[in-house]
């Protein structure tokens, strides 16, 4: 039986979307969604707080992601979590969690090639 890392992010793109092609002839764009939130509890104030979080999204939705998605595009995220494990050149343990999309809602749209009116 398989295990559940689904996780749902809502928030904006801090820099457009970077494309790299992977060896195979694969496309994958990767980008950080800041999600903002609020942290506290009811003897504090509700403290505003930002998480960063990297997203892969591979293929055509990647593709697509590039083309319409720019710095500041708010965007809903579907997907898995996948951690990354590696040793560090000075041999210490490393690791990075990702989010790998299903699913990018374009919730505004700015497209990089279009010019301000």
């Amino acid at each position: 039986m398989k295990n559940l890392s689904y996780v749902i992010l809502d928030g904006n793109l801090t820099s457009d979307p970077e494309e790299k092609n992977i060896t195979g002839g694969k496309s994958l764009a990767v980008f950080t969604v800041a999600v903002n939130h609020t942290a506290g509890n009811q003897e504090s104030k509700d403290k505003e707080d930002v998480s960063y979080f990297e997203v892969e999204a591979w293929e055509k939705l990647g593709e697509n992601c590039v083309e319409y998605l720019a710095k500041g595009s708010k965007v809903t995220v579907m997907g898995n979590l996948k951690q990354n494990r590696w040793k560090s050149p000075e041999g210490e343990n490393r690791s990075k969690i990702k989010v790998t999309a299903s699913t990018v809602r374009f919730d505004s749209v700015r497209k990089k090639d279009s010019k301000a009116a």
